[in-house]
């Protein structure tokens, strides 16, 4: 789409800089409005394509042209998406219950959809829980994944 647009801008300037420098007579409008079909013919540059992609069936109905999707951006987007996510679990766990966590997130695409496989949470400080509580601190992170999730991730906790 960019390069259609400065290609009309482009037959614009090109012919209005042309149309300054023409003469008054009937030859400069003759060329004058070469340059006007000129300027109409690149703005209609795109139709043909256009007609390629959907052509009519012989029933009548229109056949769409396939569209390769771009896998490397796509593969891009989901990985941002599990970098957020891993962001927002580690702060949702810094709030409550208080602990600092390194968190993982293992995930898949199919048929282009964000599908999460696996999550895993390494906690490297208990915060204000002690040394005894640790094994309740691991189970709570557990069941809140869980929730989060569901069980169809696996879900590791460790210290």
């Amino acid at each position: 789409m960019r390069a259609y647009i400065l290609g009309v801008c482009g037959a614009v300037i090109i012919s209005a800089l042309l149309f300054l420098l023409l003469p008054g007579g009937k030859l400069g409008k003759f060329i004058g409005g070469i340059l006007k079909l000129f300027c109409v013919a690149v703005m209609l540059m795109p139709i043909p394509q256009l007609l390629r992609d959907f052509n009519l069936v012989a029933d009548g109905g229109m056949k769409e042209g396939s569209v390769a999707l771009d896998e490397e951006f796509i593969s891009e987007m989901f990985g941002r998406q599990a970098e957020a996510q891993e962001e927002e679990i580690a702060a949702i766990f810094a709030r409550d219950p208080g602990i600092g966590t390194q968190v993982e997130i293992g995930w898949q695409e199919d048929d282009y959809a964000y599908r999460v496989t696996e999550v895993s949470v390494q906690i490297e400080d208990f915060g204000i829980y002690g040394d005894d509580q640790h094994i309740f601190v691991i189970e709570q992170v557990k069941g809140r994944l869980n929730e989060m999730f569901g069980d169809a991730v696996e879900v590791s906790v460790y210290e």
